[in-house]
């Protein structure tokens, strides 16, 4: 079924106006026509089946269609509390980890700035990439049939993650350096050894490097860290920072799910 995302979900004789850009995006790129139905989400936990109605100017309602406000969330499209700490990667390799974050349920994820950072975000300002990975967010949001949309945080140092997301016992964060690999435990090893605790867990934070690893002055900085940064490999080769991120991501959503 196709999707739309709606602030606010239509209720029984009360239809909602469809924002300008997402009601171009139904008609423009969906196709969808008067009276063809659709799933409404929110973005906040929240869904309903419903009809769309075209009138005049280009205006597009949803209308409640006959039963579409029965719960229809389910357990298994609920986002785990796992946050990626991501450091900014170029152009698309961000964006694809975005997208792909959205589909493995991460609930949200802070971009960050490191020595080794090579994208300017002074220039557009970082509101302004915070917002253009908010709408990839959210159109892979409809795309999956999640139902809470993913978070981007404003983008932060690493000295700023570290003081405002100190870690914690009740909310741990990962550290996958690619150095010294061989000799880390094993982030699937880690997993299998604490998945006991992640019912407990506020949130997990998953921390990936940059494309050119981390300085000297960052792996100080982390080290300082413990015992709330727990400092763990992804193995025997040297992965790319996206492919890091979706390997990391997908072990620890799917250890949330069988907890």
């Amino acid at each position: 079924m196709k999707r739309v995302l709606s602030k606010i979900l239509p209720t029984p004789g009360q239809p909602v106006r469809l924002a300008e850009a997402e009601a171009e995006h139904a008609v423009k790129v969906l196709r969808l026509r008067d009276g063809d139905q659709l799933e409404a989400l929110d973005g906040l936990g929240k869904a309903a089946i419903v009809t769309l109605r075209t009138r005049g100017g280009g205006a597009v309602f949803l209308e409640l269609a006959e039963g579409g406000d029965q719960p229809i969330r389910h357990e298994e499209r609920a986002s785990p509390p796992v946050v990626l700490e991501m450091a900014v990667l170029k152009g698309d390799a961000m964006e694809w980890v975005v997208e792909k974050a959205v589909e493995l349920g991460v609930r949200s994820l802070i971009p960050t700035v490191t020595a080794h950072t090579v994208v300017q975000l002074r220039q557009k300002g970082p509101e302004a990439f915070r917002e253009r990975w908010q709408k990839i967010a959210d159109q892979a949001l409809k795309q999956c049939g999640r139902l809470e949309s993913l978070r981007i945080e404003l983008p932060r140092t690493l000295e700023e993650l570290l003081t405002t997301h100190p870690g914690s016992p009740g909310s741990p964060r990962l550290w996958c350096d690619e150095a010294g690999r061989d000799q880390l435990p094993y982030l699937p090893e880690w997993i299998a050894q604490h998945e006991k605790n992640f019912s407990l867990y506020q949130s997990l934070h998953l921390l990936i490097g940059p494309e050119g690893g981390w300085s000297p002055n960052e792996r100080e900085l982390l080290t300082r860290s413990a015992p709330g940064t727990v400092r763990v490999g992804l193995g025997p080769w040297v992965l790319r920072a996206e492919t890091a991120a979706i390997f990391g991501t997908s072990w620890l959503t799917g250890a949330f799910r069988r907890a």
